[in-house]
């Protein structure tokens, strides 16, 4: 069983809220924290834990896109998340279905789409307004089924700590009651498992996406005070501006913004930190401007908009900052007991599921001697 967190911190792990997730990991195991890909976005994240690759080869390189041939990318409801013609690589759901092992997913980005013709057995469009609770009792109807009929591997999602957390900033008491709710739910599940007579028998990972750091209006960065946005099309904004200069702009745009401000990176495609692994791919923009930490990239107007001293949070920066940190834990029969490892980065989470579920992987970015020091048996 698969469990995402969007948006929990590494740290929320310590906080009074978090108990039942402490209790996993005491009998399991867990990371210090678990390092995103960059951007450390929710959309690109999801299909990092799931595939192993890194955005710029699974194809989904921000929450926003643009393409030429399919148009425009965006999160949420948007049918573009449906079409597979957005997504490459393998995800674990596919590696399954291919090697006679079924799954499920309840709202894993990038689920809903027939990736290499393939969906998972069961799966669900994106409704945030279901219930915590109604999730909770389809993944314990899954588990319970025939093990005949059964899925092997269920993943599901869950919202709240990634919205609060945005709305409020990390440090709120708003975020502290979202992460109680995950937490529950979670706990909902082990001891759902636990009274179904199958803790002996289900592996548990819970991860998140990435962390959170907090933002204020007074540090923006408005790209329209340094360059003609008439001369562009943006993808995703903000911390990591996706720039596609519009034809003979290129060198106009890249030169204006450069060095237009102190704590805003700027790079051509191709010339990105190769630890960001973020050089190659149809969907990485030509032009992709990184924000410092708790800074933000709009315009003025946008920025003007924004109440002044209002704390808000944001994700998508450097991944290696601690603040950006994700969460990985796991227990089960197969997972190793009471340990805690060094980070790791979260290209290695589809080694690891592959290795519990018993599949053949498909070719990935990471490696399973990276995580095989998680299980109970070494494979």
């Amino acid at each position: 069983m698969l469990i995402s967190l969007d948006g929990f911190r590494w740290d929320y792990l310590q906080r009074p809220n978090a108990s039942r997730l402490r209790e996993l990991a005491a009998r399991g195991a867990r990371a210090e924290r678990l390092i995103p890909s960059f951007p450390s976005k929710t959309f690109p994240n999801h299909l990092t834990l799931v595939t192993g690759l890194y955005p710029e080869h699974h194809g989904i390189a921000a929450n926003v896109m643009r393409d030429p041939v399919l148009g425009r990318f965006a999160t949420g409801a948007d049918p573009a998340v449906r079409d597979a013609r957005w997504y490459s690589g393998e995800p674990i759901w596919v590696t399954a279905e291919r090697q006679g092992v079924r799954s499920a997913s309840y709202f894993w980005p990038g689920s809903e789409a027939p990736i290499g013709g393939v969906l998972p057995h069961w799966t669900y469009p994106f409704d945030v307004t279901t219930s915590r609770a109604t999730r909770v009792q389809r993944v314990l109807e899954w588990v319970v089924m025939p093990e005949s009929t059964a899925p092997g591997l269920i993943a599901v999602y869950f919202s709240e700590v990634d919205t609060d957390g945005h709305n409020f900033g990390p440090d709120a008491a708003r975020t502290d009651t979202a992460i109680a709710q995950v937490d529950s739910a979670v706990g909902a599940i082990v001891d759902g498992i636990a009274a179904l007579g199958a803790t002996g028998r289900v592996n548990i990972v819970v991860v998140s996406d990435h962390g959170m750091t907090e933002i204020v209006a007074e540090r923006t960065i408005a790209l329209d005070a340094y360059v003609s946005m008439d001369s562009l099309v943006m993808g995703d904004w903000s911390p990591v501006a996706t720039i596609i200069p519009r034809p003979g702009k290129l060198e106009y745009v890249f030169n204006a913004l450069v060095d237009a401000h102190p704590h805003l990176k700027v790079y051509r495609k191709g010339d990105l930190p190769s630890r960001l692994h973020y050089n190659t791919g149809a969907h990485v923009t030509p032009i992709v401007a990184i924000a410092d930490e708790g800074w933000s990239i709009s315009t003025q107007a946008a920025a003007d908009g924004m109440p002044r001293g209002q704390v808000f949070g944001a994700h998508g920066y450097d991944p290696e900052l601690p603040s950006m940190g994700a969460l990985f834990i796991a227990a089960g029969p197969d997972v190793a007991r009471g340990i805690v490892v060094p980070a790791f980065a979260n290209v290695h989470v589809y080694s690891l599921l592959a290795m519990l579920l018993h599949l053949k992987p498909a070719v990935t970015d990471g490696s399973p001697d990276s995580v095989r020091m998680l299980l109970r048996v070494a494979r």
